[in-house]
């Protein structure tokens, strides 16, 4: 059952009615809100706008729900894609425990930028915000200087538009020592 579908049969189970005295009043058939209710279809807008209206709720709720639902369900498929990929290429050799569940957002940012392609790190701006992705990628690869720097360079000019990378990368890392000067 799907989050839309638990929420039609809670409001069903809160009311005086049962699914096939629901189906009834809104003019359509008992199995197709059934099949809505477990998630083996989608919620039309027609079967949308009478549910809600039936159960007095504000226009748009369920469907609103259900493409929140999607899109939950669609970044954790791209989600589990990334790790699958990282976990194969042995990109947390030494982690101990790693699973798809339970990889850090930020570690999965900065091994998709060294061990996958372009066309998985595309992926991640489908995931995550564009200044999520460059505040990890500045916090945990810009400030390694030589050993990601043409990686780096790459990643400045193509991912975030940085128009001098060199000199960018270069006070970035000259910031981040500074930094750890200062707590030192």
């Amino acid at each position: 059952m799907n989050s839309v579908g638990q929420y039609i049969d809670s409001l069903i189970k809160g009311s005086e009615h049962n699914q096939a005295e629901v189906a009834r009043a809104i003019g359509v058939q008992r199995q197709l809100l059934s099949y809505v209710i477990a998630g083996r279809r989608e919620l039309s807008m027609p079967l949308a706008l009478k549910l809600e209206s039936f159960f007095n709720l504000s226009e748009g709720k369920l469907l609103k729900m259900q493409a929140e639902n999607s899109v939950h369900n669609y970044k954790q498929q791209l989600k589990n894609e990334l790790a699958e990929q990282l976990l194969r290429a042995n990109a947390f050799w030494s982690y101990a425990n790693v699973s798809v569940d339970n990889i850090p957002d930020e570690e999965l940012i900065e091994k998709s930028f060294i061990y996958l392609d372009m066309k998985d790190i595309a992926k991640l701006f489908e995931l995550y915000t564009r200044d999520y992705i460059r505040k990890v990628w500045r916090e945990k690869l810009a400030i390694q200087g030589d050993y990601l720097f043409n990686l780096n360079v790459m990643i400045a000019l193509y991912y975030f538009d940085i128009k001098q990378p060199e000199k960018y990368l270069k006070r970035v890392e000259r910031e981040h020592i500074k930094q750890l000067l200062t707590y030192a």
